[in-house]
């Protein structure tokens, strides 16, 4: 079971339930990087350049043809290849629900 961790944003209290470091498995069953591992990690500037900062600079808020969902960054064990078959990536978005945590890191 994740842990949760309070971290605040402004006004709002963000709930995150991974934090940098731990290790989780990707579901086989997400639209991809199935059944990959990995380290929960902040986004590169790169991403957030794009994207703008992330909540408490460890999730955001992504809204898509599949819902809302809270992402974080997952840096893989292996490169992956997107849902296109684009790739692989060293790196990526993976929304919360579609991973389980294998390792925490010590506080």
């Amino acid at each position: 079971m994740a842990r949760l961790n309070q971290k605040e944003v402004g006004e709002n209290c963000v709930t995150a339930n991974f934090s940098v470091g731990d290790r989780v498995l990707i579901s086989p069953d997400f639209f991809w990087a199935r059944g990959a591992t990995g380290t929960i990690s902040v986004p590169p500037p790169e991403v957030t350049a794009i994207s703008g900062p992330w909540d408490g600079g460890l999730t955001r808020q992504e809204n898509s043809a599949l819902g809302q969902a809270t992402v974080y960054w997952v840096w893989f064990d292996e490169p992956q290849r997107d849902a296109d078959g684009d790739g692989p990536f060293r790196g990526g978005q993976i929304h919360e629900n579609a991973m389980t945590l294998i390792s925490q890191v010590s506080n």
